[in-house]
């Protein structure tokens, strides 16, 4: 059989030292190798397999590299993928007919099975999950592997393979099989130096030379360095020692408010009367007409809860769908909102001087709106219908949506409203506008409205029930003096402070007295909470201090009645 000898001496990067992976059981790890890198680069020492061992000395030197990535997945098994290339020389054949030396080149890729043949004599390859941080790995590792892969042989010179026999140059990729052991020494966590030997068989023509037996060997031994790809421990921020904490409340003072001299307040909402086609006459039992009047309705008895309450405005805006010509639907969005003004007039007796009326004959904008937010079935930033569930709003189907950009480009040209609605007809072979005219267009014909009005100062008696029922209508000093007819620290004491921060939520002055009042009462979370929108005050900063000296986070000491922190 023909074999070529070729001996490998190489600087390489390998395998390092085990580490712990969780097994099955929750109480107990598997000792396993972690994903580790494979780098080879040194001399190797190659000839003709047809060359007998006795003229060893006589072979010539070459160099080679190597490249390797494998992992453990049980404590015994493991895979390597490893890619080698090497420059071989040889001389020719058995009987030296030429003593010239001739040289090629080789890559091969190979899949390796690994096995663990230190861990046969470990005792055991689990661990309690509670050793870990004390589980260090044994120094030296022996592992076997074998493995299938390829081999590609090009760049042969012109330098005579043999006078006597048939030999080829071509370029070819051949099958191979390799075996052999590696040992390593641990250095440190990640790395190891270690040294392998391995023998590798590949089909004929390895080197040109075809005859006799089918195969090619090699014979490499190498030597280098291992490294591992360890998981990072995670640091772990330093526990923070409350062995101190304030347990007694100093003094707190609450902040008086500033007073509101008038109590403006406004409430708004959205109305979608139906109206039949071309006319503007509200039919209180026309389709969805009485629940609309009656959201309205709640909406203004709920500013009229008190008789002393004083409507300043109401506000109402118009708008029409774009269906029809633009003087038609100029006539229908002014005499709609006419029409809802009339209505408020009979209803609550309001003098027509309270209102304020404006109309949009065409609404494209809430058009777009639709459009552009299809998944929300939303328009006018925030709103399509308050209720959902009307069956006008369904989501937009398929062909709505693959034509919704030529839509929205048709709607934002500045033309005249006619003409752009003709175009709008268009598009889609005008199945879309069919869809929009009979689901999105009646949200199109709605009027908006801002009531405005002002609230009469109130009673600390009157603010005692009405900051239950109807806060808003009292100011946030009105609330403080509600709570300073309670007992410090009792549950209607802490209601009334907490109801003025959930009414004036950005106010500096409510959010501090709802941290006082939490700290007082023990409630540190929602104390943190409320004092973080407090403002920059020397007063609030105090109070964070309270906090951290109560949580034992931060060095303290009281001096005169008043709690000091050291920054």
């Amino acid at each position: 059989m023909r074999i070529i000898f070729f001996w490998s001496l190489l600087l390489c990067t390998v395998g390092m030292h085990a580490q712990p992976n969780v097994a099955d059981s929750d109480s107990m790890v598997k000792i396993k190798d972690s994903l580790y890198l494979q780098l080879y680069g040194g001399f190797n020492k190659s000839a003709n397999e047809n060359l007998p061992m006795s003229e060893f000395t006589h072979y010539p030197w070459s160099m080679g590299a190597f490249v390797g990535l494998g992992r453990e997945f049980s404590p015994l098994w493991g895979w390597r993928a490893a890619l080698r290339l090497n420059h071989n020389k040889s001389r020719n054949v058995r009987r030296c007919e030429s003593s010239k030396v001739y040289g090629w080149y080789n890559v091969g890729l190979f899949g390796d099975v690994t096995f663990d043949v230190t861990d046969v004599f470990r005792k055991s390859h689990t661990i309690h999950r509670d050793s870990l941080p004390n589980y260090r790995p044994k120094r030296f590792n022996l592992k076997a592997f074998a493995g299938v892969g390829l081999g590609y042989t090009w760049g042969f010179t012109n330098v005579p393979l043999s006078y006597t026999h048939e030999y080829s140059r071509d370029s070819r990729v051949v099958p191979a099989v390799r075996a052999g052991l590696t040992a390593t020494y641990k250095l440190n966590r990640r790395w190891s130096i270690g040294a392998e030997v391995s023998q590798n068989f590949f089909e004929d023509h390895f080197n040109g030379v075809a005859y006799d037996t089918p195969i090619d060997g090699r014979t490499n031994l190498k030597v280098g360095l291992t490294y591992y790809f360890l998981k990072r421990k995670k640091k772990t921020p330093p526990p923070v020692i409350r062995v101190n904490r304030l347990k007694k409340v100093p003094p707190l003072l609450l902040m008086l408010p500033d007073p509101e001299n008038t109590k403006l307040r406004t409430l708004q909402g959205h109305a979608f009367l139906d109206f039949p086609v071309n006319e503007t006459v509200i039919y209180p039992d026309y389709r969805k007409n009485p629940e609309e009047l009656a959201k309205i309705n709640r909406d203004i008895d709920s500013v009229l809860f008190d008789k002393s309450v004083t409507i300043v405005n109401i506000s109402l805006h118009g708008y029409a769908s774009p269906e029809s010509p633009y003087s038609n639907n100029t006539r229908l969005a002014k005499g709609r909102t006419e029409a809802l003004k009339n209505y408020l007039m009979r209803k609550y007796s309001f003098s027509s001087k309270a209102f304020t009326t404006a109309y949009t004959p065409e609404d494209w904008e809430n058009l777009r709106g639709f459009l552009m937010n299809t998944s929300e079935r939303k328009v006018k930033d925030n709103f399509w219908y308050d209720n959902k569930a009307y069956v006008e709003t369904p989501e937009a189907p398929d062909f709505v949506l693959a034509h919704r950009g030529e839509l929205i480009k048709v709607i934002d040209k500045r033309m005249n409203p006619d003409a752009k609605e003709e175009l709008l007809k268009k598009v889609g072979d005008g199945e879309p506008y069919q869809w929009l005219l009979q689901y999105v267009y009646p949200g199109l014909r709605h009027t908006d409205y801002i009531i405005e009005y002002e609230v009469k100062p109130y009673p600390v008696e009157k603010g005692r029930r009405l900051i239950y029922i109807h806060p808003e209508a009292m100011s946030l000093e009105e609330m403080y003096q509600v709570a300073q007819c309670y007992e410090e620290g009792s549950d209607n004491w802490l209601d009334a402070l907490l109801i003025a921060v959930q009414t004036f939520p950005d106010s500096e002055t409510a959010n501090y007295n709802a941290a006082c009042a939490c700290i007082m009462t023990q409630r540190l979370n929602d104390a943190k909470k409320y004092i973080a929108k407090a403002g920059k005050s020397k007063d609030a900063k105090y109070v964070a201090n309270v906090i951290k000296a109560m949580e034992g986070s931060a060095q303290w000491e009281i001096r005169n009645g008043r709690l000091f922190v050291n920054e």
